[in-house]
């Protein structure tokens, strides 16, 4: 007696063309802090922007690039790549990209080297979650995908920081 091929038309042996599709894990924005590549899950970016007007605050902590007005309200704008503890950060220009997170009570713009692209990332390129798990990193996994490797960042982490809580000192 000869077995019946599978519902989905696909011979014994084979996988059904939904089966050979990567599952899409998460929607990414891919960018560089310094010589780093990372990544951030779309769901907490509101929008990509050149540099705007910041005001500088006397005393704060290194990586608060400073206090930005987004539609009346001002913002904390942090440094990426400072924050991380990179090496200084690199000169801004009107070119520097701003990125706005929200976390849907927390907003924050953050100061990135460059903005590469928005892409899905396959379940199977993010990597090394158990490595990242239980720990303090600002990461949350690896990205290995076909426009290379990238740390994803914890932005639920992250959002819940209070950028602005370092006391005054003497520097």
């Amino acid at each position: 007696m000869q077995a019946s091929p599978p519902a989905d038309g696909t011979r014994p042996g084979r996988e059904s063309p939904a089966a050979a599709t990567p599952t899409v894990a998460l929607q990414v924005l891919r960018l560089r802090l310094q010589d780093i590549q990372c990544a951030i899950d779309l769901c907490f970016v509101e929008r990509v922007s050149p540099l705007v007007a910041v005001q500088q605050v006397p005393g704060g902590p290194r990586y608060l690039a400073g206090l930005m007005n987004y539609r009346g309200e001002s913002l904390a704008l942090v440094d990426l790549g400072i924050w991380l503890g990179l090496t200084d950060g690199e000169p801004y220009s009107l070119d520097t990209p701003i990125i706005l997170c929200h976390d849907g009570q927390t907003r924050v713009g953050f100061v990135v080297s460059e903005v590469f692209q928005a892409e899905a990332a396959a379940a199977s390129s993010v990597q090394m979650e158990s490595t990242f798990a239980g720990t303090v990193s600002p990461f949350i996994a690896a990205l290995n995908s076909a426009s290379g490797q990238a740390l994803l960042l914890d932005m639920r982490r992250i959002m819940q920081l209070d950028f602005s809580a370092a006391s005054l000192g003497t520097p």
